[in-house]
């Protein structure tokens, strides 16, 4: 893979395993040593939930992956990303206290969204589930680190509390239905659970809920080198267009980072 190089000059940049800590430098993390690190946003309270940020890995034709059936692999990972993407991925879920996805990216992947490497702290894991349809063998569940399932208050009481006896949280927001009230749990999640930075993962609908709540404060985008391709394939927003029956969101360009033959592209929001 060719050298990285980035777009800006700055003088506060840092490389570790052919990646830069430039790119969380620069999303709001401050690194003193490796072990030591604190949120600038924290330092005055301004924040009633957590600082929220989606980073995706995206083709060139703006595709994350073909349309799957739950269990069947999916070619857009480890053997087809570069290992200095992954790391920097990994980096990312090493800097946030949680991780969010939704129902159908468990049941998809039956990820258990822990770091790559032996290294660091697992942040805490958030899981949609308004009804808890979740199965309780789901390998999020396992005892590596917390685990969050966010529900209505129709969930089924015996399926709420199959998912408990497993070890993990229930949070309640939103009185009824498959949808969780993100802006309910957004401050549940600060106020309650201690998380001051999150990363939303997917999928497509949990971004088109989070981009429509104007609840995330960057877009991060890693556009890689390959073409996914098909008129089915999963995009990073799925569900309803915003347009014509609402405002298309915009957002303006933060920075770019060139990393060999991949793009890193922050936005955020106010185009």
């Amino acid at each position: 893979m060719p050298p990285i190089a980035h777009s800006k000059g700055r003088k506060n940049s840092f490389k570790c395993q052919s990646f830069s800590y430039e790119l969380l430098l620069r999303a709001n993390i401050c690194f003193f040593e490796p072990q030591a690190i604190f949120r600038r946003g924290e330092l005055f309270g301004v924040m009633k939930r957590p600082y929220t940020f989606m980073l995706v890995a995206v083709s060139l034709d703006g595709k994350i992956s073909p349309r799957r059936k739950p269990g069947q692999a999916n070619p857009v990972g480890p053997s087809l990303i570069a290992p200095e993407i992954m790391d920097l991925h990994n980096a990312q879920r090493a800097s946030v206290d949680g991780i969010m996805v939704g129902l159908k990216s468990i049941q998809l992947d039956d990820s258990r969204l822990t770091l790559r490497s032996e290294q660091g702290r697992n942040p805490k894991r958030i899981v949609l589930d308004g009804l808890a349809e979740m199965a309780p063998t789901a390998r999020i569940l396992n005892p590596e680190a917390e685990t969050i399932v966010a529900v209505t208050a129709e969930a089924p009481v015996e399926r709420v509390a199959k998912i408990r006896e497993r070890g993990a949280r229930i949070v309640v927001a939103g009185r009824r239905g498959r949808f969780v009230d993100l802006t309910e749990l957004m401050a549940k999640l600060y106020q309650e659970c201690g998380i001051k930075r999150l990363m939303v993962e997917g999928g497509g609908t949990v971004h088109r809920s989070m981009i429509s709540a104007g609840l995330y404060d960057e877009i991060q985008l890693i556009v890689c080198p390959f073409v996914i391709g098909g008129s089915q394939s999963v995009t990073p927003v799925q569900r309803a267009a915003f347009w014509p029956g609402g405002t298309v969101p915009t957002f303006r360009l933060d920075h770019v980072d060139v990393l060999g033959d991949y793009l890193y592209v922050t936005y955020k929001p106010g185009g």
